[in-house]
């Protein structure tokens, strides 16, 4: 995916994917065990996503649909493509300080 297709919102991040997969909100509601209203409210903004619906919806783009991490892992859904290559360095760096 390219990085301007991306919105920075976590909300937006999951309508892209799901729309991306040709599934409806009720079919990905289906699959995922989180109502269509609660999805709808996550995608538009009206709900904040937290880890733990992060979490099954990344597992479910991942495992279900062969998503890559890169694309679908929890901090991506959470925090977007940038922020989780910015927290990889900070871990390398970390343990390259240690060893």
């Amino acid at each position: 995916m390219k990085k301007k297709d991306i919105s920075p919102e976590p909300g937006k991040r999951i309508r892209f994917l799901r729309e991306k997969l040709g599934l409806t909100r009720a079919q990905f509601s289906k699959e995922t065990g989180i109502s269509a209203s609660t999805l709808r409210a996550i995608e538009v903004g009206e709900v904040k996503l937290f880890r733990p619906k992060a979490t099954i919806i990344s597992h479910m783009f991942v495992l279900l649909y062969r998503l890559t991490p890169e694309e679908a892992g929890v901090d991506v859904l959470l925090y977007g493509q940038e922020k989780q290559r910015e927290k990889k360095s900070i871990k390398k760096a970390t343990k390259k300080g240690l060893n």
